[in-house]
């Protein structure tokens, strides 16, 4: 067992933890790449280096920052590392992986409110208190530095925008621990790579595209939207809000693509895609990942007569 790099993996992964508990905004975005450290452990040493890096991260958070943090890190980025990591070794394409990863979190998370409501809990009640008493909290606060018409603003939207997001929290969790898990799993992969590693199956973003049988859940999404039904109409949120993550997505790869194509530094790629994301270009974006489905702007797909032929060899 490499007891090195089980080492290092833990301190790198309880560290980034603990910053986001510390530091305000940039701690936080350091913590969410916390299961980097661990995927790199998994994929370059082994699964049981993985798996006592985890642990032993685990250890050191709740020494540092309690067993409440520990639980949160060790069933949240822990098993999130293990998933990915797990796709990644399995050779999976890159939305596999990352639907691995971003799945299991949210698996534990589903026990855990099971148990809390069969215990008498109201989770979407306890949801909706935690929301109104953070916009509460924003209310104040523009009150205490002076704007009150902030204040009147936020809470005036409160209502409406804690009706949508607790009805959209499904596809909210989803998207966000899957997102979570493909940025940590493409760090890795560039890692890995740099070092000279050799992952198959990998591919970079610029040659993503998701399977095209996908396009029948946005096919079904807007179906739901438009049935008289209210349960119908929150189903067909919620996968309305997956399909556009997804094909905006789609969309941010053709981007790379052909601002790979003209030499672009990869440092001004990352400022351009990030203005585009900032800007009503979004929706350009969701658009054209939608259109690829059909179009293969890109020529990444495999023409069927290839396929039928590679499948017999």
């Amino acid at each position: 067992m490499n007891t090195r790099s089980i080492l290092l993996a833990a301190l790198w992964a309880a560290g980034l933890y603990i910053a986001g508990l510390i530091i305000p905004v940039l701690g936080q975005i350091a913590m969410l790449l916390s299961p980097v450290p661990l995927i790199l452990a998994w994929v370059r040493t082994g699964q049981r280096e993985g798996m006592a890096a985890t642990g032993l991260a685990a250890v050191i958070v709740m020494a540092l920052a309690g067993p409440s943090a520990a639980a949160l890190f060790f069933f949240g980025f822990g098993l999130m590392a293990a998933g990915t990591a797990e796709g990644m070794v399995r050779h999976m394409k890159p939305e596999g992986a990352s639907l691995l990863g971003g799945l299991l979190p949210l698996v534990a998370l589903g026990i855990t409110l099971g148990i809390y409501s069969a215990g008498g809990g109201d989770v979407v009640a306890a949801v909706e208190s935690y929301l109104r008493a953070s916009f509460n909290d924003a209310a104040e606060l523009y009150r205490l530095i002076g704007i009150p018409e902030a204040a009147s603003m936020v809470l005036t939207i409160a209502d409406s925008f804690i009706y949508y997001a607790v009805r959209l929290m499904p596809a909210i969790a989803v998207a966000t621990a899957v997102t979570q898990a493909a940025c940590c799993c493409g760090i890795a992969r560039i890692v890995i790579l740099r070092k000279g590693g050799v992952l198959y199956g990998s591919i970079p973003l610029s040659s993503w595209h998701a399977p095209d049988i996908w396009v029948w859940g946005l096919i079904a999404a807007l179906f739901l939207d438009v049935l008289p039904w209210k349960a119908a109409n929150i189903a067909g949120w919620n996968l309305t809000l997956l399909a556009v993550v997804v094909y905006t997505t789609q969309g941010i790869a053709l981007l790379e693509h052909f601002l790979k194509k003209i030499a672009m530094h990869p440092v001004a790629r990352g400022i351009i895609v990030g203005l585009v994301l900032a800007t009503p270009l979004l929706a350009f974006l969701t658009a054209l990942g939608v259109v690829d489905v059909w179009a293969d702007l890109r020529k990444v797909r495999e023409p069927e007569g290839e396929a039928g032929k590679n499948r017999q060899g």
